[in-house]
């Protein structure tokens, strides 16, 4: 995709998709990266995302756990052979599951928008009286 989509907002600013992610939930461009990596629905376990990202297994770990957090991705226990040692997990995210939580968030975030600037035009308003 060599053109990327963006949102103009009143100010004239322009945010594409990844600005807006990244910025409502203070992703990393590692979170990201691991995120899109996993929008393909295929289960991933650490091993896997450290070796095709070429990053640590630390580094990807800590992404998938924020991740995780945030409902982006879900995690699920890979039943081995041996019930010895930590277990393991594999990890999996899709295009719906991403837009509905950000759908979901968005329009949480419009609801606490209008509350607080209402909030500060009435205090505003009472000192003004």
């Amino acid at each position: 995709m060599s053109e990327v989509e963006s949102l103009k907002l009143p100010s004239g600013k322009e945010l594409t998709l990844y600005d807006l992610v990244k910025f409502c939930y203070d992703l990393s461009e590692t979170d990201l990266d691991i995120l899109f990596k996993l929008m393909d629905g295929r289960q991933k376990t650490i091993e896997e995302l450290s070796e095709q990202l070429n990053l640590s297994k630390a580094t990807v770990s800590r992404s998938l756990t924020k991740l995780l957090g945030l409902g982006f991705i879900t995690r699920t226990r890979i039943q081995s052979g041996q019930n010895v040692g930590r277990p393991k997990y594999a990890y999996k995210s899709s295009l719906e599951q991403v837009e509905a939580r950000m759908r979901k968030d968005v329009e949480k975030c419009s609801e606490i928008v209008k509350e607080f600037i209402t909030k500060v035009l009435s205090t505003q308003r009472l000192k003004l009286a």
